[in-house]
């Protein structure tokens, strides 16, 4: 943990490398009761990323789980495409609950990091971008790139957005995390991975299996059977998290979509990233041959 005082290593060329991990708030949460926090899953997985990083650029996120969702249905927002803008006063203040309400849960995520001895460093997305009709917008995040350079761990999360069109939106997670690999690149800093936990073994197919790897050769399919959140959820579930996982591949971005419910699979990644990665979920990567049946596996095994 040295790098958190002295700053993280960067390349010769003062590039620096990332990794963006995100704790879904269907693992964090319970999302059938409103704001209710999985206690012992958040405080595993803060111990696991204290215990696997290494000290190198790290950016947390994390889901809302129970802690805003209900609030955004009641004030009409949603993620991504949808969603509208704040209106009369009561939908402005329906916009400040929803906010109140996710940050609830993030002050919970911090903590927990902190107490688990990561320099946890929080970076709301409404304090570093903007959207345009639901797009995210905006000027690469110096702060949170500073804090990356200074071996802080920035921990971010689903957020209300001012919205140059709606007056206000969703930005998820995914959202945040889409921005940021592209908004970091200009402050020579590069996402070279994401790590997305949920409450599932990762990707599944419509028989309920494991689908081990995910490319160009099978994004189709694999998208048409990856299904929302079974509770009221604002930003797509597993649907979106694979159209975001797609869109990173595209640049370059690998993801490893695992099951965040597994003890020490987390730490494990963060120790070994390649070690893992053919094994530990479901792998999306840009390019790649068809997939083999071997690379389809019962999730429930």
């Amino acid at each position: 943990m040295s790098a958190a005082a002295a700053g993280v290593a960067e390349a010769g060329d003062g590039r620096l490398d990332v990794t963006l991990v995100k704790l879904g708030g269907s693992l964090i949460t319970d999302k059938t009761k409103p704001r209710t926090v999985a206690k012992e899953h958040l405080r595993r997985l803060a111990a696991e990323i204290a215990a696997g990083w290494s000290g190198d650029g790290l950016v947390v996120g994390h889901g809302s789980g129970s802690f805003g969702h209900p609030e955004a249905r009641a004030a009409g927002l949603a993620g991504g495409g949808g969603g509208s803008g704040p209106g009369p006063g009561a939908d402005r203040m329906g916009i400040a609950r929803t906010q109140s309400a996710a940050f609830e849960l993030h002050r919970l995520v911090v903590g927990s990091l902190v107490e688990a001895g990561v320099p946890a460093y929080s970076q709301l997305p409404s304090g570093f971008l903007v959207a345009d009709d639901g797009e995210a917008d905006g000027p690469p995040p110096a702060p949170l790139a500073a804090a990356l350079r200074e071996g802080l761990v920035p921990v971010t999360m689903g957020d209300v957005v001012v919205d140059r069109t709606r007056g206000a939106s969703i930005a998820s997670t995914e959202t945040v995390f889409e921005f940021l690999v592209r908004a970091l690149v200009p402050l020579g800093i590069e996402v070279r991975r994401a790590v997305w936990l949920g409450a599932t073994a990762g990707v599944l197919d419509g028989a309920g299996r494991l689908v081990r790897r995910i490319d160009a050769a099978n994004i189709r399919a694999a998208s048409a059977a990856a299904g929302g959140s079974p509770a009221v959820d604002v930003t797509g579930g597993m649907e979106h998290r694979l159209s975001t996982a797609w869109a990173l591949a595209r640049r370059g971005v690998e993801s490893l979509i695992i099951d965040g419910r597994r003890p020490g699979l987390l730490e494990s990644v963060l120790r070994d990233a390649d070690g893992e990665a053919e094994s530990a979920g479901t792998l999306v990567r840009p390019t790649g041959t068809a997939v083999r049946a071997s690379e389809v596996e019962d999730a429930r095994q």
